[in-house]
């Protein structure tokens, strides 16, 4: 371990992502403004994958291993399976590429961005005698596999209070939530207007845009907005904009069935699919509400942060971090599962204009305070300053 706090230290990021969700967005961010001049980043990723591809844009080094894809989480509580376990297990081959690469790349310290590369990091940390954090992204159990892990980690990055239960001693626990880059995440009023007219068209009468910018997959409750938007039929003219794609194969089934129900509930002229949007900033500027209908409990929905960056009220449900984002001043909690809930709070942001926009303000403030990306930055390289020189 390196003793001058002048030195350049070689970091490790470890991400086991085969496509770009919340937490691949904002490691990008990381790796993007991360202070170059003291820290050398190297990823360790899946070397064909979209993440990978995006990594090269931030000019770090890519790792290419046989890392262990990201687990398909279907059920609201029991977050893996022993299938799970078993196809992690078969990828310990990692632990030996990973050693090579430490070696070879003078490494360190170790970021793991999940669970399942926290654990190989983690071997390999002890074996080579570096310190290896973890971002925790999560907010529900995964049991035996928590205990072990946090006892491989140097330090645990919390993303919001949600994600501090009984994990880790209090010591090894640091809270910085995700951040945003302010400056850079705005777009140009000629940039919004083109995205609507490829969406929706240039008709003068413009319709509110609601819409939830995600990956496709059953617990992002997108169901009851379809559900929630036939309500709404006869009530105000609202378009919902589905923004995101699917993952695993369970995902595509899902986005065939939510298609399915558009069609049986008569709502195709008040629901439009997108398919993956790479640019956010764009098509979160360009809605008016952001909705995060999520049915199990997420660390920190990075939509919600990147919706108040751009001045957006969000409607979410209260589990998770999400109730530790949005406020009464900058949003409104509806309860899980509840498509009547969700159409009432669209219907109430969308009738009441002067709160829509004071919603839109508030929301842009506390963006500013709390999830900067310039705080983000600092406050993760004050961890590996600690971690690599003990200050």
């Amino acid at each position: 371990m390196k003793t001058s706090d002048t030195s350049k230290f070689n970091i490790l990021y470890l991400d086991s992502g085969s496509g770009i969700g919340g937490g691949q967005r904002s490691l990008l961010l990381l790796l993007s403004l991360l202070n170059k001049d003291r820290f050398t980043p190297f990823v360790g990723c899946l070397g064909d994958s979209p993440f990978a591809a995006e990594v090269v844009k931030t000019e770090a080094s890519i790792v290419p291993l046989s890392l262990p894809a990201a687990h398909n989480k279907t059920d609201k509580v029991k977050r893996f399976t022993l299938r799970d376990l078993l196809d992690d297990l078969r990828q310990l081959q990692v632990v030996l590429q990973l050693h090579r690469a430490v070696k070879r790349h003078a490494i360190d310290l170790i970021h793991a961005n999940s669970l399942s590369v926290a654990l190989l990091g983690g071997i390999v940390a002890r074996l080579n005698r570096i310190p290896i954090l973890m971002h925790k992204r999560y907010a529900t159990s995964y049991g035996i596999l928590d205990r072990f892990c946090e006892r491989l980690l140097h330090r645990v990055i919390l993303v919001s209070e949600a994600t501090r239960w009984d994990f880790a001693p209090v010591a090894k626990q640091t809270l910085i939530y995700n951040g945003v880059d302010l400056d850079a995440f705005q777009a140009s009023p000629k940039e919004v207007e083109t995205l609507r007219i490829e969406l929706v068209g240039d008709s003068p009468d413009l319709p509110i845009l609601v819409g939830v910018v995600t990956r496709i997959t059953p617990e992002k409750g997108i169901h009851f907005l379809i559900r929630a938007m036939a309500e709404l039929k006869e009530k105000t003219p609202v378009k919902l904009l589905i923004v995101g794609g699917p993952y695993f194969q369970k995902d595509i089934d899902y986005m065939e069935a939510l298609k399915q129900e558009v069609v049986n509930l008569g709502v195709e002229d008040s629901v439009i699919f997108t398919g993956f949007l790479s640019d956010t900033r764009v098509v979160t500027s360009l809605l008016d509400i952001v909705l995060v209908p999520s049915i199990i409990p997420e660390a920190c929905p990075r939509t919600i942060i990147e919706a108040m960056a751009v001045g957006k009220p969000v409607i979410a449900t209260p589990l998770g971090g999400s109730k530790e984002l949005a406020t009464p001043e900058t949003g409104i909690l509806v309860p899980p599962e509840d498509a009547s809930a969700i159409a009432d709070a669209v219907a109430t942001l969308t009738t009441d204009r002067e709160r829509l926009q004071a919603m839109g303000e508030a929301a842009h403030t506390r963006a500013a305070q709390l999830f900067s990306s310039e705080k983000n930055i600092a406050l993760t390289e004050e961890v590996y300053t600690e971690l690599l020189i003990g200050t």
